[in-house]
């Protein structure tokens, strides 16, 4: 057997169009498709999906917010950190912690990440390192 690449990634939206409205207004994330029940995001050789039916998602809006909600994060590349900071603080969208990556215990960090909250409480990244930067995965 042998798992593909990633494909999609899903966030269970409780209200669509605020959440398709902040992704793509505040994040500048370009919309593929959207409809009534669901907006995906091109981004890149992965789709971002909001899904707003919950048929085989979460039953109910959970009240917990940041790292309490997520058990899982995915992170997007920038090339420049200071200039997309700029850019999101200009739309509004300020991050919840930036910090530098620390690798291998290494004291002088290269690069950086900001953590973002989303309106409906779920934690997004994005990160100035290159995506392959660990010895053990191959390019």
């Amino acid at each position: 057997m042998t798992i593909g690449s990633l494909a999609w990634c899903v966030i269970w939206a409780y209200d669509v169009p605020m959440m398709t409205a902040w992704y793509r207004d505040k994040l500048g994330l370009r919309v593929d498709h959207e409809d009534e029940t669901a907006t995906a995001f091109d981004v890149g050789p992965v789709v971002l999906v909001l899904i707003g039916t919950h048929e085989n998602g979460p039953a109910s809006n959970t009240p917990a917010q940041g790292w309490e909600r997520n058990k899982v994060v995915f992170s997007f590349k920038v090339y420049d950190m200071d200039e997309t900071l700029a850019e999101l603080a200009s739309r509004g969208v300020h991050p919840v912690h930036v910090a530098p990556t620390v690798i291998d215990n290494n004291p002088t960090p290269r690069w950086r990440v900001a953590q973002f909250m989303d309106p409906e409480g779920n934690m997004i990244e994005l990160c100035d390192e290159p995506v392959r930067w660990h010895p053990m995965i191959k390019p």
